[in-house]
C-alpha cells in the first residue's frame, strides 16, 4: 500500500511538470488597436500602436504611421496627409553572440561563414531586422525595400531548444527540413552529419562540431534571392550531442530562418491605398494618389492588414487596428516601461477593454518598482482597478431617440430605471480582467460576459425565415414560429428556449409598431432579481409567395452564468480589497520580481513580459488564441495594383477580441484560492528540463521504495 501511494504521488507530481498551465484566451477573431485619434495630425508608432512590430529584447521596432485629417467636418484624409514610413535596424544573432560573446570579442565573428561584413553589408554577426505591414521581415543586405519574412527566431528559452534523435528529421519552416544523419562520439569534441533539404531536394550536407568544438554554427545560404547573393537563410548552433546505449541524440539552439522568398518593393508600387514613395534608407508610403473619407462607424483600408477604425459616432474617434482571423497565438501588448511608477488605460494597453463608438474603458494597472536593482515589485505596488459605465442598447436607441424623447423608454420591459438601477433603456459595461463584461445592475463585483452586441452594421442583421431557430449564444436560441401578415404592423411569434428547454414565448410587431423590442429576463441571478439577459430588435417581418421571413438588429445578450468577486477573494497573484463603487485589486500578499527574460503571471491572461536585457524593460500583455479551422484573412498587399477605398463596415461585433459563445456553468472565473506560490515563470513552457525533472522525481521515488523493501 506504501509503495503503492508513493507512486501516485509521484505520478501528480509528474502531472505537475508536464502539464503547466495556459493564460491564453480563445478567440475567433483578434483586433490589435492602436491610440485612439481625433481631428488633426496624430503619429503613431510601436509604442502607440501594438500592432507594429516591436522587439522588446534589443528595443526595435521603428515603423511609423502618420494621419493629418481636415476638411468642414474634420473627417478628410487629402491626398499626401498620410503617410507609413519604416527602416531596418542591426540586430545580433543569438548564435553568433552565444559563440563570441562571452569572451568578450565579437570581432571574432568575422570569420563566421556567410555572415562577414562583406556579406551582410553590416557588422559581423548581425542581420537587419525591420517592421513591414505591421509583420517581422528581414531586410535583405540593410536594403529597407527587399524584405523576407522571418520564419523562426529561437532565443534563449528552453523551450526553444530542439532536440533530435539520430536519423530524425525536423521541419524547420518553409520548406525546409534538416536531417541528423549520424554522430561522431569518438571526435573530441563530438560531431554531428547534417543534411538539409528544400521540399524534398538536398540542399546541403555537413559535419558541424557541438558547442564545445571551435565551430558549433551551422549555416546555410542561399546562391541568389532577391537580386543578392550568397543570402544566409538558416542559422542553428549545434549546442550538445548525446552518445546513448541505443539511442544517440543532438540538440540544436538559437535557431534562426528566413523564407527564400522575397518581396521587393520597388518604387511606385501601390499597397492598398498607399504608393511607394521611398525605397532607400528608409520605406516611405502615403496617400499621394487617393484621398480617404472617416465616415461615422467605417472601417477604411489602409494597406495589407492595417485599416483604421472609425467611431459610430457624431464625434470623430478613430485608431488604427489590424485584425487577425487565421490560427496562431497572438499577443496583445501595452507600453512599455522601465524603473519607477508606470500605468495603463485602454489608451495605452490594446489589452484592456475599450468600447471607442461611445469612448468607454475604465480598467487600470498601476505597477511601481523598487529594490537595488528596480526589479522588484513589493508588496501593494501593483494595483488593478476597474468601475462600470451606462451604455444605452442600440434597440432602445433606435425605437426612442428617433423622436428625441428618451423618456419614453421608462415603459420599456425590465429596463426601467428601479429593475436596471440605470437611467432606463442602459446597462452597464465594465472591462475585467481585459475582457468585456455587464456589471448586474450598476454593482461592479456582479460580471457577466457580454456574449452578444450587434451594432448598426448591416452585416449585423440576422434574417430567419420562419420555422427556423437562430443560436445566439450561451445555450439560448430563438425561433420564429410564425408570422400575423394581416396585423398592422406585422407581427411575428417568438420561442426562446436554453439549452433545448423553453424559456419563454411571446408576439412581438415588427419596427413600424409600438413595441418591435423583445426582452427576455432571467428572474434571480447572482442574487438580483428579474436581470434582463437577451434584448433584440424585430426590424422586419415579410410575407412572401412561398416563405416568410424576420429580420431582427440589435441583439444583446449576456452569459445566463455570473462572476460574483468577494472582499479578499484571490486572482492571480492579486487579491481583492475593495468592491464598490470600483473594483480594486493589489498584490496585498505576494511580492514580484521581473527577472530578465521572464513572463509574470498578474491575473487571469493579464501577464508582464520582461526583455532578456540588462537594462529593466518590460510590457503588460494578453494573449489570444485562435484554434485551427479558422478561414484566414487575405492581405491585401500586391504590388503594382490599386485597391479602391472603400469604407466598410465593422466587423461582426465592436469589440476588440471576438470569443467564442460561453456555455459553461463556471461561476467564478480566472479566481483561485490562494495567492500564487511563484508570481514569475519563464517566457515560455519548460522544455528539455522537464525531462530531467521527471527523471530526479522517479530517481527519488526508487530510492524510497528501494530502502522499504
Amino acid at each position: 500500500m506504501k509503495k503503492l501511494t508513493i507512486v501516485a504521488l509521484v505520478a501528480m507530481l509528474l502531472l505537475t511538470v508536464a502539464l503547466p498551465a495556459n493564460a491564453a484566451i480563445k478567440a475567433t477573431s483578434v483586433e490589435i488597436r492602436g491610440s485612439v485619434a481625433g481631428n488633426g495630425t496624430t503619429s503613431w508608432t510601436n509604442s502607440t500602436f501594438a500592432g507594429f512590430f516591436y522587439d522588446i529584447d534589443d528595443n526595435l521596432g521603428t515603423e511609423t504611421l502618420t494621419i493629418t485629417t481636415s476638411g468642414g467636418d474634420n473627417r478628410t484624409i487629402a491626398e499626401n496627409a498620410l503617410s507609413y514610413t519604416t527602416t531596418g535596424q542591426p540586430k545580433l544573432l543569438k548564435a553568433v553572440e552565444q559563440k563570441y560573446n562571452s569572451s568578450g570579442d565579437l570581432a571574432a565573428a568575422d570569420g563566421l561563414e556567410h555572415f562577414e561584413a562583406g556579406k551582410m553589408a553590416m557588422p559581423s554577426g548581425y542581420y537587419t531586422i525591420i517592421g513591414w505591414q505591421a509583420e517581422k521581415y528581414v531586410a535583405i543586405k540593410m536594403r529597407a525595400n527587399k524584405l523576407s519574412k522571418l520564419l523562426v527566431e529561437h532565443g534563449t528559452s528552453s523551450a526553444e531548444k530542439k532536440t533530435m534523435t539520430v536519423g530524425e528529421t525536423w521541419e524547420i519552416g518553409g520548406g525546409y527540413t534538416l536531417t541528423a544523419n549520424s554522430i561522431d562520439a569518438k571526435a573530441s569534441p563530438r560531431q554531428v552529419w547534417l543534411t538539409l533539404s528544400k521540399d524534398g531536394v538536398k540542399k546541403d550536407d555537413k559535419v558541424v562540431t557541438s558547442g564545445s568544438g571551435s565551430d558549433p554554427i551551422y549555416t546555410y545560404s542561399e546562391k541568389s534571392l532577391c537580386g543578392e547573393t550568397d543570402v544566409p537563410i538558416l542559422v542553428t548552433y549545434v549546442d550538445s550531442v548525446f552518445a546513448g546505449a541505443t539511442t544517440d541524440m543532438v540538440q540544436f539552439r538559437y535557431t534562426w530562418l528566413i523564407s527564400p522568398t522575397c518581396t521587393e518593393v520597388k518604387s511606385s508600387d501601390v499597397y492598398g491605398s498607399l504608393k511607394v514613395v521611398q525605397t532607400s534608407p528608409t520605406l516611405t508610403l502615403n496617400n499621394s494618389e487617393t484621398t480617404m473619407t472617416l465616415s461615422q462607424d467605417s472601417s477604411v483600408d489602409v494597406m495589407g492588414d492595417i485599416k483604421l477604425k472609425v467611431a459610430d459616432n457624431t464625434t470623430l474617434r478613430y485608431y488604427p487596428y489590424v485584425l487577425k482571423t487565421k490560427p496562431g497565438t497572438y499577443e496583445v501588448r501595452g507600453s512599455i516601461a522601465g524603473n519607477g511608477t508606470n500605468s495603463w488605460t485602454p489608451a495605452s494597453f490594446a489589452g484592456f477593454f475599450y468600447d471607442i463608438d461611445d469612448n468607454l474603458g475604465t480598467e487600470t494597472l498601476t505597477i511601481t518598482t523598487s529594490g537595488g536593482d528596480n526589479r522588484t515589485i513589493a508588496e501593494n505596488a501593483l494595483s488593478y482597478t476597474t468601475r462600470g459605465q451606462s451604455k444605452l442598447l442600440k434597440a432602445v436607441e433606435q425605437k426612442y431617440n428617433s423622436s428625441g424623447d428618451l423618456a419614453a423608454a421608462d415603459g420599456l420591459e425590465h429596463f426601467e430605471a428601479g429593475k436596471m438601477a440605470t437611467p432606463s433603456g442602459y446597462y452597464t459595461i465594465i472591462g475585467w480582467q481585459a475582457e468585456k463584461y455587464v456589471a448586474i445592475k450598476m454593482r461592479a463585483n456582479k460580471l457577466s460576459k457580454l456574449l452578444v452586441e450587434h451594432g448598426t452594421s448591416s452585416a449585423e442583421k440576422k434574417t430567419m425565415t420562419v420555422g427556423e431557430t437562430w443560436e445566439i449564444g450561451g445555450g439560448y436560441t430563438l425561433t420564429a414560429n410564425s408570422i400575423d401578415a394581416k396585423a398592422s404592423p406585422r407581427q411575428v411569434w417568438l420561442t426562446l428556449s436554453k439549452d433545448g428547454v423553453k424559456k419563454d414565448d411571446k408576439v412581438v410587431t415588427s419596427g413600424s409598431g409600438s413595441d418591435p423590442i423583445y426582452t427576455y429576463s432571467e428572474k434571480s441571478l447572482c442574487g438580483e432579481t428579474d436581470v434582463p439577459i437577451l434584448v433584440t430588435y424585430v426590424d422586419s417581418v415579410f410575407a412572401g409567395a412561398t416563405t416568410d421571413m424576420v429580420q431582427f438588429r440589435y441583439t444583446w445578450l449576456i452569459s445566463p452564468t455570473c462572476t460574483e468577486v468577494k472582499s479578499s477573494d484571490v486572482y492571480g497573484s492579486l487579491k481583492v480589497v475593495q468592491t464598490s463603487p470600483t473594483l480594486t485589486l493589489n498584490n496585498s500578499e505576494t511580492t514580484m520580481t521581473l527577472s530578465q527574460d521572464t513572463s509574470v503571471d498578474v491575473m487571469g491572461g493579464i501577464r508582464l513580459k520582461v526583455a532578456d536585457n540588462t537594462t529593466l524593460r518590460y510590457y503588460p500583455f494578453v494573449e489570444y488564441v485562435i484554434e485551427g479551422g479558422t478561414t484566414g484573412a487575405t492581405p491585401g498587399t500586391t504590388p503594382g495594383v490599386t485597391a479602391g477605398v472603400t469604407p466598410g463596415k465593422t466587423p461582426a461585433t465592436n469589440v476588440t477580441v471576438t470569443t467564442p459563445p460561453v456555455t459553461t456553468t463556471t461561476a467564478v472565473a480566472g479566481q483561485t484560492t490562494k495567492p500564487a506560490a511563484a508570481a514569475t515563470t519563464k517566457k515560455t513552457e519548460p522544455g528539455f528540463e522537464a525531462v530531467f525533472a521527471i527523471a530526479g522525481l522517479l530517481a527519488v521515488a526508487f530510492l524510497v521504495l528501494r530502502q522499504r523493501k
